[in-house]
């Protein structure tokens, strides 16, 4: 019925509490599979696997030979996937199993391409934090009809966060939906191009995903240190790639959403975050500008002032150095 594709890296603090809670899900052992897979973790995250591969007789692991990245963990998954869907999990989080066993059934039985569900936020200890309802009980429809049903407003904010869908693995493999690898923000176009391609899919208002707060994630990190990679894939890969996303849209409304998300908040999104990264992190990030100048050469006429400035060969880094002592000096003010 079901492959649960859980992508490891250094997650030796975590994974076995990612594998209790999915072994706790209430589903039959015989009714799914958890693929693992090992993408070089360099710490002791491959023996804890093996570990609970001796004790659980559908726990497969997979092993990269080199580095792929999360996307490169998910794509590995969806090409081996057994399972008639799968569910994406990081292996920093959990399953909350309360009423699975039902939805999945429900999906099966009406045949969806894509099921919508909630989560909720846990600190690093498990505890609560916050519960996330976007998501009601919908009618069966195309992935146009959902997303104007359900996202009147603020379409593609909320299209994020692989972990809150279940994906029927032959519509993914049909429509050779797969992730960009060894880029951040790997999910910005999967998402929506998943969802507005399904021919049925529904949502239902359960909370079936916990989302740990982990401050050593992508996610945490660039949260805290805004690293140069993170910031350059954020607004050149993933707004990039929204962009091209948006010309296939077929609805005007939803094509200007699209558009003007990748314009506004990715493209011309990284000089406010390296107004709050450090000097070195600059410096690497002007390093990739270069490297990558024919990339960036073709947004540069997407980007506001402010962010063409940013760009200057001579200029630019020393405007942003200027700009992120003004920024940190009225951050302090405001807190």
């Amino acid at each position: 019925m079901l492959t649960f594709v859980v992508p490891c890296y250094n997650v030796e603090k975590y994974v076995q509490r990612c594998l209790d809670s999915i072994y706790a899900c209430g589903l039959e052992e015989n009714c799914f599979e958890v693929l693992c897979v090992n993408d070089c973790s360099p710490d002791n995250t491959i023996n804890i696997l093996k570990s609970n591969q001796k004790s659980r007789s559908n726990l497969r692991i997979i092993n990269h030979k080199s580095n792929k990245g999360l996307g490169g963990g998910r794509n590995t998954g969806i090409r081996e996937a057994r399972g008639e869907y799968l569910w994406f999990v990081d292996s920093d989080d959990e399953i909350v199993a309360d009423g699975l066993a039902d939805a999945i059934d429900m999906a099966m039985e009406d045949a969806l391409d894509v099921l919508c569900f909630n989560y909720c936020r846990i600190d690093d200890g498990g505890g609560l934090l916050s519960k996330h309802k976007v998501f009601g009980s919908s009618s069966v429809g195309n992935g146009y009809s959902f997303v104007k049903e359900v996202f009147p407003y603020g379409i593609v904010n909320h299209l994020g966060f692989v972990w809150r869908f279940l994906f029927r693995t032959g519509y993914l493999r049909c429509h050779n939906l797969f992730f960009p690898e060894q880029e951040h923000w790997e999910d910005t176009v999967f998402m929506p191009k998943s969802i507005l391609l399904a021919e049925r899919i529904a949502s239902v208002p359960q909370v079936f995903y916990a989302y740990r707060v982990n401050p050593d994630s992508i996610s945490g990190v660039f949260g805290k240190a805004y690293p140069a990679k993170s910031i350059y894939d954020f607004s050149f890969c993933a707004g990039r790639d929204l962009l091209r996303f948006s010309e296939e849209v077929k609805d005007d409304m939803l094509r200007d959403s699209f558009r003007n998300t990748a314009i506004q908040k990715y493209i011309n999104g990284f000089a406010i975050h390296l107004f709050r990264t450090s000097k070195k992190e600059r410096n690497r990030f002007f390093g990739l500008i270069r490297e990558r100048k024919e990339e960036v050469k073709s947004l540069k006429r997407y980007m506001d002032l402010l962010n063409r400035v940013m760009l200057m060969p001579l200029f630019g880094p020393l405007a942003t150095d200027l700009m992120s002592m003004v920024y940190m000096m009225r951050r302090k003010q405001w807190v």
